[in-house]
């Protein structure tokens, strides 16, 4: 999920943002709600904020303006990428942290040595860090992919 720092600075570059001003993206603009809630419903887990991840995709569409179907698939695919990347660091915090508050029995550990012991276990335990990292990078590059294809896109003179 998205934090209170991320949505602020997706929120002051979209302020920069002009609008649409041809036609057609004013269309595309204005279906974007309907589909905005329509993705929120496939993205957005019941522990998260559905509101939050509206804003969250409309700070993309502001600042990346796109006006075919195509631009508008890429930049969703931007969108929910970034999301679940930001979802998969929350979900490795989470079990490091959870490993961290069940090890009473480093007390005397400094911190740095006990983070890196619960991370070692967390690790160990089932391979959901091994399992996170992977997803980490496949959602990093699914946003990357997406963001070069806009870019040629939006390159080619219309």
């Amino acid at each position: 999920m998205a934090t209170d720092k991320q949505i602020a600075a997706n929120r002051a570059n979209a302020a920069k943002s002009s609008g649409s001003t041809s036609p057609l993206g004013e269309a595309i603009v204005s279906r974007n709600a309907v589909g905005h809630n329509l993705l929120a419903k496939s993205v957005v887990l019941r522990s998260e904020c559905p509101a939050r991840f509206k804003t969250f995709v409309e700070s993309f569409y502001a600042e990346h303006k796109p006006v075919t179907p195509t631009e508008s698939a890429l930049v969703e695919t931007m969108a929910t990428a970034r999301w679940r990347l930001i979802r998969t660091f929350n979900f490795e915090a989470a079990s490091i942290d959870h490993e961290y508050a069940l090890d009473s029995g480093s007390a005397g550990l400094t911190t740095p040595t006990r983070a890196t012991l619960a991370y070692r276990r967390a690790s160990d335990a089932g391979r959901s860090v091994e399992l996170m990292n992977r997803a980490e990078a496949r959602l990093q590059h699914q946003f990357n992919g997406a963001f070069d294809r806009l870019m040629r896109l939006k390159a080619v003179p219309e």
